[in-house]
């Protein structure tokens, strides 16, 4: 046993080299980095280091830890850091890494059999077990996980750990994330954050690959937690307080460990390797190889030393008062919320619904009712926790769930919390400058992250005092995404449909690529197909940038766009559309007159039988006068008429009675303002309409 620790934490600090993204471990160049920032903190953590180092051999030396059978329980909360990708990882992947730890911990992994002889008879168990926290900071009830959306997920440092953090004397803080420093995970021992500049970043942060033996995980990647949480409990590497195993130099150092031989440090599963004139213990937890599997009594000492000690607030989180304010020593089936969501809430007639069961602890028997006058109950987890309904009439509809474990139950009612739309709740043309507050019942809100940042405004518009406004300047978190859907329109009986809207909108700076997606749906909104994408660094603005909060000054500060859709298979008789704006920064972004209208075509056969064929209209684009030729089968009445985009009439009809025969009549559209018009012509058996540009 090496004395100068002191030393060797000095030189762990600024001997270390800095890491590659193969790293399975970043504990020591995370240190490093923290005191290269804060060297004004090194002297206190080598302070600290000392005393708990005079501890733990006071520990070990006094048999503290001889009257084994004391379990010390660990509250857990999980961070999960998101941007709603895979790294968005699920509960029972996390609870997977709880068994997976405390299994390992126990001593109860079945490959611990396995061990090399000459380290079957010192494998310890732990006895310190792991419990996602039952309550939170304030007492209220929790599953022990939050999720975070947040891009600090590809960044996973300090500022990420910043976004939230659980009072370390009460829970041991663990974050999911995207990109951890380079490494499979990382943390900083006791002595590290003992004062309280290092209550900020205590805790272990973890790639969400490197998370439990399953989902973005594997097995073979499930001991990194155990791994990290032997750091966090005060050991170092088998070959000592470095992070590059493999060196010859690293048999000049030690572990502190008495029974874990001195190592060069292993990366590879070469059972029976030797080094620094020792059998290595190369399945030993604290290694980088792939076949760990145990702890020795050694460390298991020192661990339970550092969970016992003051250092870093750590023997707070094993008192009794710590255990029933964080929950974890009630009973598994303590019922303290309930709740549940829906895989969509809104849907059209006959489409199925899964609602998801989201109460906790230890619920067992399930009562729901969807609203529609059905109700079901039972017990049976398959049946009952997850069910799927539909709906056979439009409407709005509230449902409910009483959850119970056979002792307490709750009830949860969300009104108006199912919309179920026909097939054509919408008539053509459509037109909405949303003066009247229309899209109340025509128009819904997606906000998945509950920011409700779209509303209906006063403060500007392109026509009118009223548009649709996404308070995107004051959105508080990068990359969320807002949205809102139409209801239905049936558009099986058109030949092409025409969608416009306008849109104003400013960015903050030239850094910011915001974007803004508009899509429709041929399944009532089951899926969604994209039609056009404005972005930030191209066409999305519409005005020049604004540092404070964007409003338009005029109609000059708005651009318009149209979407043709013209595949028949798209033309449906559930026919939904979608803008859905994207942050990065911006600023706001508002919507008005979204105009949509269709046009049909009539068959050589029928045109016959109307009497009108070959309709042609030119020039198109026009700016003063347009053009009809066709050929009249028999005498007969034309009317010709001009409507805008919302179905509008903008100029009286002209009529005319006329012999059969061919015709190329001559209008004049100089009184029309620019724009996009649907001229109708009309007989006494036909009804046609084209599309005319004014410019």
């Amino acid at each position: 046993m090496r004395k100068y620790f002191v030393l060797l934490f000095a030189l762990a600090i600024f001997g270390a080299n800095a890491q590659d993204d193969a790293h399975p471990c970043g504990q020591v160049h995370q240190t490093e980095a923290f005191f290269e920032s804060h060297p004004e903190y090194l002297q206190d953590a080598q302070r600290a280091e000392q005393d708990l180092e005079e501890y733990t051999q006071e520990y070990v030396a006094n048999d503290q830890d001889g009257q084994r059978g004391t379990v010390y329980y660990i509250p857990v909360v999980f961070h999960v850091i998101h941007e709603g990708g895979d790294e968005n990882i699920s509960d029972d992947q996390i609870a997977d890494a709880i068994d997976v730890l405390n299994r390992d911990f126990r001593l109860e992994n079945t490959d611990a059999l396995s061990v090399m002889s000459e380290f079957a008879d010192i494998t310890a168990d732990i006895e310190i077990e792991f419990r996602l926290a039952q309550r939170d900071p304030n007492g209220d009830c929790t599953r022990g996980i939050n999720r975070i959306y947040s891009p600090l997920t590809n960044q996973g440092d300090s500022e990420m750990k910043s976004l939230i953090q659980w009072p370390r004397n009460k829970y041991l803080n663990v974050w999911t994330c995207a990109y951890a420093g380079g490494a499979a995970g990382y943390t900083l021992k006791p002595g590290s954050v003992n004062g309280n500049w290092g209550a900020a970043i205590d805790g272990i942060v973890l790639l969400h690959t490197y998370t439990g033996s399953f989902g973005t995980s594997s097995v073979s990647r499930s001991r990194t937690l155990t791994h990290e949480v032997g750091h966090w409990l005060n050991l170092d590497h088998c070959w000592g307080p470095t992070n590059d195993p493999g060196l010859d130099s690293n048999c000049n150092f030690d572990d502190q460990v008495n029974d874990t031989p001195n190592s060069i440090g292993w990366s590879s599963c070469s059972l029976g390797g030797s080094s620094c004139s020792n059998v290595n213990n190369i399945e030993n937890y604290m290694e980088y190889a792939s076949c760990r599997k145990m702890f020795t009594a050694g460390q298991s000492s020192r661990m339970r030393a550092a969970l016992t000690s003051g250092i870093a607030q750590r023997n707070q989180l094993i008192t009794t008062s710590n255990h029933i304010a964080t929950g974890i020593l009630q009973a598994e089936d303590l019922l303290c919320a309930v709740d549940f969501d829906a895989s969509r809430n809104v849907v059209c007639i006959g489409e199925e619904i899964e609602f998801n069961d989201g109460s906790f602890h230890g619920v067992n028997e399930w009562t729901w009712n969807f609203g529609d006058n059905t109700s079901i109950s039972g017990t049976d987890p398959e049946e009952f926790e997850n069910p799927i309904h539909s709906y056979d009439q439009a409407g709005i509809y509230s449902v409910s769930l009483l959850a119970a474990n056979g002792s307490d139950e709750e009830l949860l009612i969300k009104d108006n919390y199912i919309v179920v739309l026909d097939s054509a709740e919408l008539d053509m043309p459509f037109s909405r400058s949303f003066e009247l507050g229309e899209q109340d019942n025509t128009w819904f809100i997606q906000d998945d992250d509950g920011d409700e940042l779209w509303e209906e405004s006063t403060v500007a518009a392109y026509t009118g005092d009223r548009s649709m406004r996404l308070r995107n300047y004051n959105a508080p978190l990068v990359g969320t995404k807002d949205a809102f859907q139409s209801s239905t329109f049936d558009m099986s009986g058109y030949d092409a449909v025409y969608i416009s809207y306008k849109w104003a909108f400013a960015t903050r700076n030239t850094e910011t690529d915001d974007r803004l997606r508009v899509y429709i749906s041929t399944n009532c909104g089951d899926n969604w197909i994209l039609k056009k994408l404005h972005r930030g660094f191209n066409d999305l603005p519409t005005a020049p940038s604004h540092n404070g909060s964007f409003v338009p000054s005029g109609t000059a500060e708005w651009s318009e766009n149209e979407i043709v859709i013209n595949a028949g298979s798209q033309l449906v008789s559930s026919f939904r559309i979608q803008f859905e704006f994207e942050n990065y920064g911006g600023n706001n972004l508002y919507i008005d007159d979204i105009n949509i209208t269709g046009l049909t075509t009539v068959g050589v056969e029928e045109l016959a039988q109307q009497g009108l064929i070959g309709l042609q209209v030119y020039p198109n684009p026009t700016n003063s006068v347009v053009n009809l030729a066709f050929d009249l089968v028999k005498a007969d009445r034309i009317e010709v008429a001009f409507r805008d985009m919302t179905g509008r009439l903008v100029q009286q009809p002209t009529i005319k009675t006329l012999p059969a025969g061919s015709y190329n009549e001559e209008l004049n559209v100089s009184g029309l303002a620019a724009g996009v018009y649907i001229m109708e012509i009309r007989t006494s058996k036909a009804r046609q309409s084209k599309r005319l540009v004014v410019e």
